[in-house]
C-alpha cells in the first residue's frame, strides 16, 4: 500500500500501523492468538474495500468518513452473519481508537457507532446419558482411540474452550492433585479441576504414547501422528464424525463448544451456583454464565408440565379432546 501522510507524525505505511496496532494488543491487551487473526482478517476486508472503492489516495482520509464506515458494513450484511458483522465492527472500533489515541486520527468516528447486540442463542445441549454414550462407545484400543476418548473427557469433565484444550501441554495436566491449568481469554490463568474419569483417561493415553513423545515440559498433551500439536479443526472434524455415527441426526450439530455447554448445564441442574461456574469457565461476566440458566428454565418449564397435576390434567383433556375428534 501508498505511504500516507498522518497527523503530526512521520509518514507511515499501512502494513506498519497494523504491526504496531497487533504489537499493542498482543502486549498490552493480552489478545489471544486466535482473536489476532479474526481481527486482522476483519481488519483486511476492510481496508481491501476502501482500497477498491476509493483507491489507495485518499485511503487514510476514508479512516476518519462515517459514510464509508456504514457502507462497508451494509456490504458486509450480504455475504456475513450477523455475528462476522459485529466482529468486524469491534475490530474496525478498536484500530481507530487506538490510531486516534496515537495521534494519527484527529477523530474517532467509530464512536459514532453503537455495537448491534447479537440475539442469544441457547446453546445445544446433550443430555447425561447422551453425553456419557458418546464418550463411552468410543473405541479406545488404538492410540488415537485413547486420545479422542481423553480430548472428550476432558471437554465434558472440565468445560473448557477448544482453544484452550489445544494449547495445553503436558505439564499442565497435574494427574496426581486432579486438575489443569489453563490458559484462557485474555491470557488469563485459571486452575480447573478434572474428574477421575478425565485424569484415568488422559493417563491411559500418556501411557499409551511412544516414549519419544513423552517429552515433559512444553511438549503438546495432544499430538498428532507426526508428533506435532493437534489442531483444532482435526478435533473439529473428529468429534463430528463419532458423534454422527452415536448419537445419529442429534450428533451433525455436536462441537466441542456442546461439551462446554453441557458441562455447565449439568453442573447448574446439580445444584452449583452461578459464581463458581463463571470462575470453572472463566467467563469475565456473569452476564455470560447466566445463559446457562435459560437453558435450565427450559427443562424446568418442560417438567413442569409433565409433572404438576393441573398442566397434566390440562394435557390429558387436550389428547382426549384430539382421539375424539
Amino acid at each position: 500500500m501508498e505511504n500516507l501522510t498522518l497527523f503530526g507524525k512521520p509518514d507511515k505505511n499501512i502494513r506498519e500501523l497494523l504491526k504496531q496496532y497487533f504489537d499493542y494488543q498482543r502486549t498490552e491487551c493480552n489478545a489471544s492468538p486466535h482473536t489476532l487473526v479474526n481481527y486482522e482478517i476483519d481488519l483486511r476486508h476492510w481496508l481491501k474495500f476502501l482500497m477498491v472503492h476509493h483507491g489507495t489516495q485518499d485511503l487514510f482520509e476514508q479512516l476518519s468518513n462515517l459514510k464509508t464506515l456504514r457502507s462497508f458494513l451494509s456490504s458486509q450484511s450480504k455475504r456475513c452473519s450477523r455475528a462476522t458483522i459485529c466482529r468486524r465492527l469491534s475490530a474496525i472500533k478498536g484500530f481507530l481508537k487506538f490510531l486516534h489515541r496515537e495521534g494519527y486520527l484527529e477523530k474517532n468516528i467509530a464512536k459514532c457507532l453503537a455495537q448491534p447486540k447479537l440475539p442469544q442463542k441457547l446453546p445445544l445441549v446433550l443430555k447425561p446419558e447422551e453425553m456419557i454414550r458418546l464418550i463411552e462407545d468410543l473405541p479406545n484400543g488404538t492410540l488415537p482411540g485413547k486420545r479422542t476418548r481423553a480430548i472428550l473427557e476432558l471437554l465434558y469433565s472440565t468445560g473448557i474452550r477448544l482453544s484452550e484444550l489445544v494449547g495445553l501441554n503436558q505439564e499442565h495436566a497435574d494427574l496426581r492433585k486432579g486438575q489443569i491449568l489453563v490458559l484462557g481469554k485474555g491470557r488469563k490463568e485459571r486452575v480447573v479441576p478434572m474428574g477421575r474419569h478425565c485424569q484415568k483417561a488422559i493417563s491411559d493415553y500418556i501411557g499409551a504414547m511412544p516414549a519419544a513423545h513423552q517429552r515433559g515440559a512444553k511438549t503438546p498433551l495432544f499430538l498428532n501422528r507426526d508428533g506435532e500439536r493437534l489442531s483444532g479443526r482435526t478435533i473439529q472434524r473428529y468429534l463430528k464424525r463419532f458423534a454422527t455415527e452415536i448419537l445419529g441426526e442429534r450428533g451433525l450439530t455436536v462441537s466441542p463448544h456442546t461439551f462446554r455447554h453441557s458441562c455447565a448445564t449439568h453442573l447448574l441442574g446439580a445444584g452449583a451456583g452461578l459464581r463458581e461456574i463463571q470462575e470453572f469457565l472463566g467467563h469475565r461476566s456473569l452476564t455470560t454464565t447466566q445463559k446457562y440458566t435459560q437453558v435450565d428454565r427450559r427443562r424446568l418449564k418442560a417438567a413442569y408440565e409433565r409433572a404438576h397435576p393441573r398442566e397434566r390434567t390440562r394435557r390429558e383433556k387436550e389428547q382426549e379432546e384430539v382421539s375424539n375428534g
